[in-house]
């Protein structure tokens, strides 16, 4: 054994975990209602028993997002990480309809774009397409993608690239932008 746990000794440790935060919360509340009960029902303690609750709940969104970065990390440990992201060029007429993403010949996501995801792209916006375990060394990366391009014209456009991965987290950007043809967008595979 390693020392890290498996995920789905990972589960069972979160479900564990939101139990027992769930029980504080009903003992908790059990205890200030019954103080409240034999004070009587004034509006003060309303108010009073309104505000711990409210903290309760900050407490449990804490704990929440605690328990979600512990469980990105047992997912995807930060040496094995790849995160690929897609951009588009703020002066391109180019739109994305969808996307396809190959690793080693798999096809690992596929998405399709609604119009305020393509308009979010056009202002600035990048979008995290992928996030996965990847081992170091070389991988093939393939990405597809269809769209429109000026005039409301569709394209299709088909990229491989070989991509070397090493220790730490792998960033690979995927950008759709003007190509050297101004009749064919350009798909931009960058490594970070």
């Amino acid at each position: 054994m390693t020392g890290l746990l498996d995920t789905k000794q990972c589960r069972q440790f979160f479900r564990v975990l939101s139990a027992v935060c769930l029980c504080c919360i009903f003992l908790t509340s059990a205890e200030v209602a019954s103080q409240s009960n034999e004070r009587g029902d004034s509006r003060e303690n309303f108010v009073k028993l309104d505000a711990e609750i409210q903290g309760i709940k900050e407490e449990v969104l804490e704990i929440n997002r605690e328990i979600l970065l512990l469980e990105e990390l047992s997912l995807y440990p930060h040496g094995q990480q790849l995160i690929v992201l897609v951009s588009v060029a703020h002066d391109s007429p180019v739109s994305p309809d969808s996307l396809s993403l190959q690793l080693d010949g798999h096809t690992v996501i596929e998405h399709s774009y609604t119009v305020s995801e393509s308009a979010a792209l056009h202002e600035g916006g990048v979008h995290r397409l992928y996030t996965g375990r990847l081992r170091d060394g070389e991988h093939l990366l393939g990405v597809s993608v269809t769209g429109r391009k000026a005039g409301d014209r569709a394209f299709h456009q088909q990229r491989s690239v070989t991509i070397t991965k090493t220790a730490g987290r792998k960033y690979v950007e995927l950008h759709l932008g003007p190509g050297i043809n101004p009749s064919a967008p350009g798909l931009a595979i960058r490594e970070w």
